[in-house]
């Protein structure tokens, strides 16, 4: 029914289904890392490990991870693979390999083999991420905007540094590229970096991310000064930079960002201001460009590669030959990290403003002359800077189970976490959302995992349903219930389930206990009694057209139920009437009462099937024969109506009669007081008529 709406659509739909399927169990298990449109960098290999981590809040066993590609051919996907076994104290996180590609990742939490909680990041991907540097044309311009990327998997950082924060930089956030966006932490506009995405992504099909610290009017001197820690003025209006900037954004940018996604290379284009009004020679810039590249190597402990253009073009003043000569001596040192990047001086000239690639056509060549740098060797040639690793997080219950303690690992210089507080090991007593800022001894800075804390630290008593008295059969035992706002609960019997079934006679309680190991209150107890088990019983024939059966146990008031094949016979009653050969078992069922209105019905199992062999003859038997006592038993058959019972001597004579309204099981009648001897016995009922001789002892 879909086959004719657009690809883009069919996507949406496919990805608005998987949040509809996992929305109600987005609260059992939550992906915190990636988050949605995170790119991170491929190696050489074209593949990258990335750190996978989230939270949970039931109980799980086993955290399994796949990768899907957001269009069929971005990607290459992955069966689902562990990512973790026996996550503990709400936490969970494993590293994932995967090929360059624009993916849908989903996570599934299990227990004994069931899925009990997934959740799914809509988009993420491993592709190309660059840092830009330099001035205005690096940095683009509001007043000409670049087109947005039209390609899904173009996408920048998401912040904006225009008032010169030395902190922290926030969490990084993405979002794709459009037209009139800050690129983080200071780019204006899409420029041509919109164009290069769409150009990068569809020859190397997978995601591009773009990160900006351009400077519009900064000198190659102004980057290295501030680098150096000095003040630094702006050549075109004599006023001072801010403190460390424009440096500051670029150490910045690299010690957290670049850190923690990794990084192709830094795409530096910047020369105008040199040539004029600076008229900076050839020896000054390589001097000042191989500074800055060794100090940010220096502060962040990173080798990372410098693509640097050719750019020099000023205004309508000639090209500088020395710019030039001074970012060629950089490319031709022995053994930098850098790589030619495209000249462009000679390109759109004249521009509009003559020195800006200003408007469509600008922009598409600018794109262009990246593209054509950024080729197949470029790619095969420099190693690229891979991300970093989550560290573990820890959780463990605190004293009085009021308090979670959270720990990160050694090995870093600064612990700082979201509430402020320092150090690696913190604990927290009130509900949030937990997380720090682990830096090494270069301030490289990683997020640590997070951690969720829901109500309070301490769980709340939980309650037994049903609670109170409660009985049970013995082969069946009772089913407990706890509830409390957890699925994790610690029983006196010992079981760890949130439903017990209990076999024995005793008082149960439980206590409730979260993902980080704190208990609650032991719970009010309930009851069970369980009532002993109710033998099979044992049938036997007990006389012509009759079988009963009996267990060994006294006192139990039972009942029967029986049945003849697959076939259920009424009545209830140990000894029944049979008129047809067969199988025949009986079950005893026994009702026990506790308290006013707790009743319970309890069986045994079936009997031993004992084979019934049906009498041939008239229809009447009496027995026992000869009867020593004279206590005789009669049985028939056919139910009869009216049937009278008469006693005759051997020469005829009536001594007895006996009559039955109806004769419709075993009746027994008393001929003790008859004198001991040879009798007639004849049975008569509408449509019968049977004598049979007896001898009395």
């Amino acid at each position: 029914m879909y086959s004719k709406l657009p690809i883009s659509l069919l996507i949406s739909l496919w990805l608005l289904s998987a949040f509809i399927t996992v929305s109600a169990a987005n609260a059992q298990i939550k992906i915190t890392s990636p988050t949605d449109r995170s790119v991170y960098q491929r190696d050489i290999t074209g593949q990258t490990t990335i750190s996978v981590s989230g939270t949970y809040s039931e109980p799980i066993d086993r955290v399994e991870v796949r990768a899907v590609p957001v269009i069929p051919g971005q990607g290459i996907a992955t069966e689902w693979t562990l990512l973790q076994n026996n996550p503990a104290g709400g936490i969970f996180l494993g590293n994932f390999r995967l090929q360059g590609g624009w993916y849908t990742l989903e996570v599934r939490g299990m227990l004994a083999g069931t899925v009990v909680g997934r959740d799914v990041v809509a988009r993420m991907g491993v592709g190309e991420i660059f840092l830009i540097a330099g001035q205005s044309n690096a940095q683009g311009l509001f007043s000409s905007p670049g087109p947005g990327a039209s390609d899904d998997r173009v996408n920048y950082i998401v912040y904006d540094n225009t008032v010169n924060s030395l902190f922290d930089p926030p969490a990084p956030t993405f979002a794709h590229l459009e037209s009139n966006v800050v690129i983080g932490p200071r780019g204006q506009s899409a420029w041509a970096w919109g164009i290069l995405g769409d150009l990068l992504a569809r020859k190397l099909n997978v995601p591009i991310l773009f990160m900006n610290t351009a400077w519009e009017g900064t000198s190659v001197k102004n980057w290295a000064e501030s680098a150096a820690g000095k003040s630094t003025l702006n050549l075109y209006g004599g006023f001072p930079y801010p403190a460390q900037m424009p440096y500051g954004n670029l150490q910045l940018s690299t010690q957290h960002y670049v850190h923690q996604l990794g990084v192709r290379a830094i795409l530096w284009m910047q020369g105008e201001t040199d040539t004029t009004p600076a008229n900076t020679s050839a020896t000054e810039y390589q001097n000042n460009l191989q500074f800055l590249i060794n100090k940010l190597n220096q502060d962040t402990g990173k080798r990372i590669n410098w693509v640097i253009a050719r750019t020099s073009r000023a205004g309508n003043s000639t090209p500088s030959q020395a710019v030039i000569d001074g970012q060629n001596a950089v490319l031709n040192t022995t053994f930098n990290s850098t790589y030619p990047g495209p000249e462009t001086d000679n390109a759109f000239v004249p521009r509009p403003d003559g020195l800006h690639f200003i408007g469509q056509e600008g922009h598409r060549i600018l794109a262009d002359l990246w593209n054509n740098t950024l080729n197949t060797n470029f790619f095969s040639t420099i190693t690229p800077v891979i991300p970093a690793l989550l560290p573990e997080l820890t959780t463990a219950c605190g004293s009085n189970n009021a308090s979670v303690r959270l720990t990160l690992p050694d090995g870093y210089t600064s612990y700082t976490w979201s509430t402020g507080q320092t150090g690696k090991s913190i604990a927290i007593t009130s509900a949030g959302t937990y997380r720090a800022v682990l830096k090494d001894q270069f301030g490289n800075a990683i997020l640590s995992p997070s951690v969720t804390v829901s109500g309070t630290v301490k769980p709340i008593r939980p309650v037994i349903i049903p609670g109170g008295q409660q009985q049970a059969c013995a082969d069946s035992g009772f089913v407990f219930t706890a509830s409390g706002g957890t699925d994790y609960f610690l029983w006196s019997s010992g079981s760890t389930t949130k439903s017990l079934k209990a076999t024995q006679s005793g008082a149960y309680t439980v206590k409730a206990r979260n993902v980080f190991g704190c208990e609650s209150e032991v719970s009010v107890p309930a009851t069970l009694t369980v009532r002993p088990k109710i033998n099979p019983p044992v049938i036997e024939q007990s006389g012509p057209f009759s079988l009963s059966s009996s267990i060994a146990q006294t006192d139990l008031n039972e009942k029967y139920d029986w049945k003849v094949g697959n076939s259920f016979l009424k009545p209830e009653v140990p000894t029944i009437k049979v008129t047809e050969s067969g199988n025949y078992t009986a079950r005893a069922r026994a009702v026990f009462t506790l308290g006013s209105s707790n009743s319970l019905t309890c069986y045994s199992a079936y009997s031993v099937p004992f084979t019934y062999e049906d009498v041939e003859g008239d229809g009447v038997v009496i027995f026992p024969n000869p009867s020593r006592g004279g206590v005789i038993a009669i049985e028939t058959r056919e139910d009869l109506t009216n049937a009278e019972v008469a006693f005759y001597t051997i020469d005829g004579s009536v001594i007895r009669t006996q009559r039955f309204a109806l004769l419709n099981q075993r009746r027994t009648i008393d001929a003790g007081t008859l004198p001991p001897g040879t009798y007639i016995v004849r049975v008569r009922a509408p449509g019968l008529d049977v004598t049979k001789r007896i001898v009395i002892d």
